[in-house]
């Protein structure tokens, strides 16, 4: 098993070292334009705890505080780790909501795990996220593993099928989060974003949907034609970026690469996206910081780029 968080890891593990993306294929584009774009992101900024993985969660929600957040993505294995009412408790404290939950699923069942267990343990968590109120757990499929593709799409499927209408009467949504061919082993048999529209399609659940990750997502060569179908199924957009405009070896904090960030953000807003935005950054690096500076520039460089629809 490589470095990364295998998917029956959801709660009592580390999440993945930096997944390594591959050599770059394609040439280089041209770096983001700097010119704002018209999305307002007040009040919809969030701080995933998986980017401040080695932070306990007391340390987290106080940042979030300094970063001027009032949102926060909890990750299982550290709110689990605090205790559940005293992780209500504390957010109630200092006026903060979930943006989501991460992780559930793992229904191709190549974890160990039976489906039914799985199953279970993420009715729990669905119910968790109700009470809590976050309204979106965050979806790992579960890889391929020695399914064929229908197999492990119909038990996916089916599965999210089944939690969609738990999380329906719950008021939650749940949401699968695609990743790129080279991050993606261990997590998600989806790495691509056209066997995520297929998935969307067969599983025809309005509380079913879509994870949005920048990093994975523009990595795709035709993203902005392979997003179209995807974007009214968007339930939450994670935002990372990468040192390289394609195929990038590393993740880094958005704004500090050469994705292009802005126009994804320019082409959700103008399709009425109007939902919550997560920092969310994979890297050892990020993880070794102790400062809040790199998270404060971070969101300076978001919001200077990012202005109301009437100001832009």
């Amino acid at each position: 098993m490589p470095e990364h968080l295998s998917v029956d890891d959801f709660s009592s593990r580390s999440i993945p070292a930096e997944a390594d993306a591959g050599n770059s294929q394609h040439p280089e584009v041209k770096t983001e334009r700097l010119k704002p774009v018209a999305v307002d992101l007040q009040g919809r900024l969030s701080l995933s705890q998986m980017t401040t993985k080695r932070w306990p969660l007391e340390r987290d929600v106080a940042a979030c505080r300094q970063l001027g957040l009032k949102h926060i993505g909890l990750w299982r294995l550290k709110y689990e780790e605090f205790g559940l009412e005293n992780t209500a408790a504390i957010l109630s404290e200092h006026g903060m909501t979930p943006s989501s939950l991460s992780w559930i699923g793992g229904f191709t069942c190549m974890n160990g795990y039976l489906l039914n267990d799985t199953l279970e343990e993420s009715i729990d968590v669905i119910q968790y996220a109700s009470w809590i109120g976050a309204k979106t757990v965050v979806v790992a499929t579960g890889e391929q593993g020695r399914h064929i593709l229908s197999h492990a799409t119909r038990l996916t499927v089916e599965s999210l099928q089944s939690l969609g209408d738990f999380a329906r009467d719950k008021g939650v949504h749940l949401a699968v989060m695609p990743m790129s061919p080279s991050s993606a082993h261990g997590w998600t048999f989806l790495n691509t974003l056209r066997k995520t529209e297929d998935l969307l399609v067969r599983c025809n659940h309005p509380h079913v949907g879509l994870c949005l990750n920048s990093y994975h997502a523009l990595q795709s060569r035709h993203w902005k034609s392979e997003l179209e179908n995807l974007l009214p199924a968007v339930k939450l957009v994670r935002l990372c970026d990468g040192k390289s405009s394609r195929r990038p070896k590393q993740q880094c904090l958005p704004m500090q690469g050469k994705m292009p960030l802005l126009s994804l953000l320019d082409q959700l807003e103008t399709a009425g996206y109007r939902g919550l935005y997560e920092i969310d950054t994979w890297n050892d690096e990020i993880w070794q910081i102790q400062d809040i500076l790199p998270f404060q520039d971070c969101v300076r460089q978001l919001t200077s780029r990012c202005l109301p629809r009437n100001s832009s």
